[in-house]
């Protein structure tokens, strides 16, 4: 009788390790390495499919309490991106984009507004494919692989090593290599933006017919939109020596200077900080009592901005980065 009980109590405790085992297998903290040379690998792959894939899908988008749900096709042709964003909730707005042309549907308004030019890359998020530069601010970490729509995707985490920059969690398809869901978080870990594919198809060709938009625009009004004049003035030019930041984060530096001539013939000084992943813009313009200036800090989501007068002009910071960013930027503006 003690031999059987003591059988049984074997046989126990065997089944509880094997539990055990599987329990620790399935929820073990994830394994996490330093790679440059793996990780840049896995830009390089995430941007090469970000424009040469043809898929359609759909994915939802969250900044802080608010939720969208979109739909994408992207089309990979000869003679460029082709790309339609449709909104699932809402008014049902639409985004088609082309080589020379972003054209926005917009049902509530009954109008269409195209902005021609070179457009800028809408979706998915652009990061860089070289991290050396950017290791001195960032930690890049290959975690592990998990499941984004059903998919195995690689995560790589990328924490800044200060107060003044955003952290990312990216999962990366594991075998086309598109970005299928991101996370943005603050300082202290906290999420502020994320987008994540629910479901998606990647497809040969991707037909005429599903980029084409559901209205045919015979009962819109149409609108192009006017851009502004913009001179672009190298990094080292003159013409706006007279504006200096004296103070700016660690890894920041100047990366483009412009004179935008706005249509009521108001000059606007832009100026474009960058650590080569985060950015910020400052613009400088002649204060107008009538015009509502922001000063002191303002956010929404994951972009703060902060404004300031100095004489007759009105300085503003913005950026996806930090309140405490744009402050110490907008702060050290000083007209020379």
């Amino acid at each position: 009788m003690l031999l059987r009980q003591v059988q049984l109590l074997g046989q126990e405790r065997c089944l509880k390790n094997k539990w055990l085992y599987i329990f620790s297998a399935l929820f073990m903290p994830a394994i996490v390495v330093a790679d440059s040379i793996g990780i840049e690998a896995w830009l390089q792959k995430m941007h090469h499919a970000a424009h040469m894939s043809n898929y359609a899908g759909k994915f939802i988008y969250q900044q802080d309490s608010q939720l969208s749900l979109m739909r994408i096709i992207h089309a990979a042709t000869k003679d460029g991106e082709r790309e339609r964003l449709i909104s699932l909730d809402g008014v049902g707005r639409e985004i088609i984009r082309t080589r020379d042309a972003v054209t926005c549907i917009l049902p509530d308004s009954k109008s269409v507004v195209v902005e021609k030019g070179r457009p800028e890359q809408l979706f998915p998020p652009v990061f860089p494919m070289k991290i050396a530069a950017l290791e001195a601010h960032y930690r890049f970490l290959l975690d592990r692989q998990e499941r984004v729509a059903g998919r195995m995707a690689q995560k790589i985490v990328i924490s800044p090593k200060d107060r003044f920059r955003y952290g990312h969690s990216l999962w990366v398809d594991s075998e086309t290599g598109l970005l299928l869901k991101t996370h943005l978080v603050d300082e202290q870990g906290r999420l502020l933006e994320q987008f994540m594919f629910t479901e998606i198809e990647f497809m040969e060709s991707i037909p005429d017919s599903m980029l084409k938009p559901r209205i045919t625009g015979d009962t819109y009004t149409w609108h192009e939109a006017k851009q502004p004049d913009a001179d672009i003035i190298p990094e080292h030019g003159h013409e706006n020596e007279e504006w200096i930041v004296q103070r700016l984060p660690a890894g920041f530096s100047n990366d483009m200077k412009r004179h935008h001539n706005m249509p009521n013939q108001k000059t606007v000084r832009h100026l474009v900080f960058t650590d080569g992943l985060a950015s910020v813009s400052v613009f400088i313009e002649k204060h107008k009592p009538s015009m509502p200036n922001l000063v002191g800090g303002s956010s929404m989501g994951a972009v703060n901005a902060f404004g300031k007068l100095i004489k007759i002009y009105h300085v503003t910071a913005v950026g996806e980065v930090p309140q405490a960013t744009v402050q110490m930027i907008s702060e050290s503006v000083v007209y020379k």
